[in-house]
């Protein structure tokens, strides 16, 4: 056997000893509810940043505007679909 692959094997066996010894040693903290809620509420009331009342109702606005064009658009489109499939039929 050759001097570059008892190289390679040793190399190969010392990285697969270090990942096993590692993933042994890392154990994930198992994470109560009670703790999960609490990040929940830290997370909502100090780091969200919430729109103010006007922004809101801008927001509001914009996405009720959209449902009503694309409601009226696709309703345009299903309309010219079924008089023309009723005057292909008849």
């Amino acid at each position: 056997m050759s001097k570059r692959t008892q190289e390679k094997r040793r190399v190969k066996k010392t990285a697969t000893r270090s990942v096993n010894t590692a993933a042994q040693t890392v154990r994930p903290r198992k994470e109560s509810f009670k703790d999960f809620l609490k990040g929940v509420w830290v997370e909502l009331t100090k780091k969200v940043i919430w729109p103010s009342g006007k922004e809101l109702w801008n927001y509001t606005v914009i996405v009720l505007a959209f449902v009503v064009f694309w409601a009226v658009y696709i309703g345009l489109w299903d309309m010219l679909f079924a008089k023309g499939l009723e005057a292909i039929v008849r």
